[in-house]
């Protein structure tokens, strides 16, 4: 099986390896995202940043290295602002790639637009992302409105019909709303109370006083990771126990840690395949990949996500040739069709920049092992 997998991934850059001596100066792919608070952001970059790494020491791709250049947002869309114009004006990035947070991609997107650079894989799946179509923003993931779908479908089926909602009161966590209360319209089920709390303080008593009262089977959420395994615990001091389900923005390795005890039957929806699933081709080269490193991040969704979207940049790179530009590697990517980048089909068209549909509910296990 070694032997079939190092042959795998060698044949991703079989095309790729003839070198223009003219254009050995590295390609700079721009980064603005979370790397002091929340874990996700770290893992996501950690992930990408192991993918390039090995592209790197197979010969880059047509004998150009690929340079990740991140910069520290806080989350916040002033500094992100900056991030990117930095990136752009000084640093040259042919492309931007990976940003995380709904509110801090929208930040981006007026540069997306006045600089003609295309933004490749953000962490986000917020509608206001995919619609109206940005021609400039590729997406990797399948949006929160296919998660919000699958989450109601798997609870329809047990006759749970007692659901409040949490969301974050941003553009993010209002998608999420939207969503939730769409998917539960179509099975005719409303809301019993939906409660908000602000990202600016992320305070969350009220909404657990409000949710509590209700008494509701289950709690759909769209918060941060932070704040959604502080709601889960206060909501357990009370020994209430409904059943939790979150989006997949909260998936990361220190985040199923943070729950502890208390993630035990917490739902989580995933966009990516089980990272810890061999069976899987992508996850096989994750697996190899990360073996080979001395100092390797945790194996997570948030890391795999990061590196099936450097995956996903890389494919965009060789198709679009040795003397790439942002309008080549636009090009190369809305030649896509069904793209198996492993496990994981991508499809993008002039009209339609959605990527992936890949859907799927693990739940919180013992000690914060995933089930499916």
């Amino acid at each position: 099986m070694k032997t079939i997998l190092v042959l795998a991934l060698a044949v991703f850059f079989n095309s790729a390896q003839a070198v223009d001596k003219t254009t050995l100066e590295k390609i700079v792919i721009g980064q603005s995202v979370e790397l002091s608070g929340e874990a996700t952001g770290k893992e996501n970059m950690e992930g990408a940043q192991a993918y390039f790494k090995w592209v790197n020491s197979q010969g880059g791709v047509y004998g150009r290295q690929i340079e990740l250049k991140t910069y520290d947002d806080k989350r916040k869309p002033d500094i992100t602002r900056t991030n990117t114009e930095k990136l752009i004006k000084e640093d040259h990035a042919l492309a931007l790639f990976g940003y995380r947070s709904t509110p801090t991609v929208e930040a981006a997107l007026p540069l997306l637009i006045s600089e003609k650079i295309p933004m490749i894989a953000p962490f986000s799946g917020a509608q206001v992302l995919h619609q109206p179509l940005n021609p400039y923003l590729f997406h990797l993931r399948a949006s929160y409105q296919d998660e919000t779908k699958k989450m109601v479908e798997t609870l329809m089926p047990l006759g749970i019909s007692r659901i409040a909602i949490l969301y974050q009161d941003d553009s993010f966590g209002k998608d999420g709303l939207v969503g939730f209360k769409q998917s539960l319209a179509l099975n005719r089920v409303k809301a019993l109370v939906e409660a908000s709390y602000d990202r600016k303080d992320l305070k969350i008593d009220n909404a657990v006083n409000l949710i509590a009262s209700a008494n509701p089977q289950a709690v759909l959420m769209a918060c941060t990771p932070s704040v959604c395994a502080d709601f889960v615990k206060q909501v357990h001091t009370r020994n209430f126990y409904p059943r939790f389900l979150m989006l997949s923005n909260v998936s990361s390795d220190s985040f199923f840690k943070s729950l502890g005890d208390d993630g035990r039957g917490v739902g989580i929806m995933q966009v990516m395949p089980y990272p810890k699933d061999i069976g899987v081709l992508v996850v096989r080269e994750f697996q190899h990949v990360l073996k080979g490193m001395d100092n390797p991040p945790p194996i997570s969704y948030a890391t795999l996500e990061g590196f099936v979207a450097a995956k996903l940049l890389t494919e965009g790179l060789r198709r679009a040739g040795p003397s790439v530009n942002r309008e080549k590697l636009m090009a190369a990517f809305n030649s896509m069709r069904n793209f198996d980048l492993g496990g994981v089909k991508v499809t993008y068209t002039p009209n339609s920049h959605e990527g992936s549909k890949f859907v799927e509910l693990t739940v919180v296990g013992k000690n914060g092992v995933i089930q499916r």
